[in-house]
């Protein structure tokens, strides 16, 4: 009886908060698409598919709208392809892949990519109208529409997972106990409870704040669960939410069964194998990042202690990392490995960079003797994700592949490399007027007695609120276009002719990467992967390559670098010969010389 009266209270609760499905549950609708729209509200799936539709509608000769796939619950997966269609195909133009809504509450990072999409197709800055003449956008801005949804919609905070039915407690059901909205807020924040056995103090720094309970702590001691009631009567609160598979742990190259998230094989999900498999039909994919929040890091491959990367590669990472830091103005850029926060590690080590409260970029050396340098971290501290996108991007695609921690809310009072939880409340208090953190507030809960809900809101520490939302997307896109404008990118430069006698010609030729990034990754070579720089000529039925290697190829060519190739031909004054040049991640380009002496 008991049970069925818990049962019913929740199919309650459940009810009453899908009611309100219909609408954004925060902030209202959002501007249609035009030139001089302000980004001030966070697109709910409808809004950005119109969006997104209305991008195209108006700017056709830049941009394709596709789907390319479903989620779980049958939405479409809108990928947008910018680029200036009248100067080539995409496909033989470098390109860069972005994507956001990969973690379902990570709301913000749809935003960024939006806002990409506006200043691509809207600006008319000669920087932007050349990279739409030579260089492609790939964007994807909601991966896991289906888990935004809930975040929008309903009183839930989503993890980070697909929608796709999951037992996380092993009992045989499936997403039965989930978080609930007791005090009618549309916010499903956190609890907290008075028990002689449990885990957690007050914290000193602030009491709204829990810590671990130490010896001789004298009390009152605390248990802490997140809002709601033990659905299905098997004393746990809350244990087994909607989905439970997370995308950015579903990645193959160092999947991991072991890892939490990681699902039952490595791309198992519906969105991320669509993704997938649109990257591995566009090889002139060179560059990614994938958008995220928060904290304001930049973050890099490695994610586990068991990949090293190249130095040829690490130093590239680092010269990115340190200009995206200065376009962000965030404080830190490290490997996914090597990121504590928010462990309280002083993000301090080799290969890491950290911006200064003056602006001052400072960073240990990156090298020593070979290899990456972790120190001695201890696993349990640091920050290993196996399945993740950054490392499947970059050693299975040979992608330069960033992800970006949008936001960071909060001051580093201290110092220490990071912002504590106690940093973030004086923040919300002093700057914030109180509105991110709910004050805890007694409830009768029917099955827990008296309790106390309350915490952190659904906006405000983990995406900005509306009136902080546009510097944050402006300065990313910044970013995004800053990698952008580093893909390599190749062209020919110069083709000097030599006259040998009896129409024979010598032709040189000097192929030029002016990207920053080098046509292949180091990654590439040590897994034997590398694809080679392949240049040919075209010639009429009045010219004869005399070469046996009709193809010449080169094994890459470093950013801003350069390298030669020779042919030797026959033909008489004025035959036409075109050089070819190509290679997936740096374009295709060609050439059109006459013969002459």
């Amino acid at each position: 009886m008991i049970k069925r009266f818990y049962l019913l209270f929740s199919i309650t609760l459940l009810f009453s908060q899908l009611s309100a499905t219909n609408d954004k549950l925060f902030f209202g609708a959002c501007n249609s698409f035009s030139k001089d729209m302000k980004f001030d509200c966070y697109h709910d799936f409808k809004e950005m598919s119109q969006f997104l539709k209305d991008a195209q509608a108006k700017y056709p000769q830049l941009a394709k709208l596709e789907s390319i796939g479903k989620s779980y619950q049958g939405r479409d997966l809108w990928l947008i392809t910018i680029t200036d269609f009248k100067t080539g195909k995409p496909e033989d133009k470098p390109a860069i892949w972005i994507d956001g809504g990969v973690d379902s509450d990570e709301v913000i990072s749809t935003e960024a990519a939006l806002g990409l999409v506006h200043r691509l197709l809207t600006s008319n800055d000669k920087d932007i109208d050349n990279l739409r003449k030579t260089r492609v956008f790939y964007i994807l801005p909601n991966l896991i529409p289906d888990g935004s949804e809930l975040h929008h919609h309903t009183v839930l905070r989503p993890r980070d997972s697909t929608l796709k039915p999951w037992d996380d407690d092993n009992d045989g059901k499936f997403d039965e106990d989930p978080p609930e909205d007791l005090d009618g807020d549309n916010m499903a924040l956190q609890m907290r409870v008075e028990d002689p056995s449990g885990d957690w103090v007050k914290d000193e720094k602030d009491e709204r704040l829990l810590r671990r309970r130490k010896p001789d702590d004298p009390g009152p001691y605390y248990e802490r669960y997140s809002e709601g009631i033990d659905n299905d009567g098997d004393g746990d609160y809350n244990e087994d939410w909607p989905g439970g598979i997370d995308p950015n742990r579903n990645y193959p190259g160092n999947w991991s069964v072991k890892q939490r998230g990681a699902g039952a094989f490595p791309g198992s999900e519906n969105e991320l194998r669509s993704a997938l498999d649109f990257i591995y039909d566009h090889p002139n994919i060179s560059a990614s990042q994938s958008l995220h929040s928060t904290g304001g890091v930049i973050l890099r491959p490695p994610s586990v202690p068991e990949m090293k990367l190249p130095n040829a590669d690490l130093s590239l990472y680092i010269a990115l990392s340190e200009r995206g830091l200065n376009i962000t103005r965030y404080g830190l850029a490290t490997s996914v490995y090597q990121w504590n926060w928010p462990r309280g590690s002083k993000n301090s080590g080799k290969g890491q960079l950290r911006r200064l409260e003056n602006g001052t970029i400072k960073g240990m050396d990156p090298f020593d003797g070979g290899g990456n340098h972790y120190g001695h971290l201890d696993h349990e501290d640091a920050y290993a994700a196996y399945g993740g996108a950054l490392d499947g991007l970059y050693e299975l695609f040979g992608v330069l592949a960033f992800a970006n921690e949008i936001y960071r809310f909060g001051e580093d009072l201290d110092n220490d490399g990071r912002v504590s939880q106690s940093e973030q409340l004086k923040y919300d208090d002093e700057q914030m007027d109180s509105k991110v953190f709910k004050a805890w507030t007694p409830f009768d809960h029917p099955q827990l007695g008296k309790v106390e809900i309350g915490g952190w809101k659904k906006f405000g520490q983990n995406n900005p609120l509306p009136p902080y939302l546009e510097d944050e997307i402006e300065r990313n896109v910044d970013f995004m276009l800053m990698q952008a404008r580093a893909l390599p990118l190749l062209s020919i430069s110069d083709v000097k002719q030599e006259y040998l006698g009896k129409n024979i010609y010598r032709l040189t030729t000097t192929i030029l990467n002016s990207g920053f990034q080098p046509t292949e990754l180091a990654i590439r070579f040590v897994n034997n992967k590398s694809v080679p720089v392949r240049s040919y000529l075209s010639v009429s039925n009045k010219v004869m390559v005399l070469d046996d290697e009709k193809e010449k190829e080169i094994d890459k060519i470093n950013g801003n670098g350069k390298e030669e190739v020779s042919w030797l031909v026959h033909g008489s004054k004025g035959s036409k010969v075109t050089i070819n040049v190509y290679h997936p991640k740096g374009g295709r380009t060609s050439k059109e010389i006459k013969l002459s002496r």
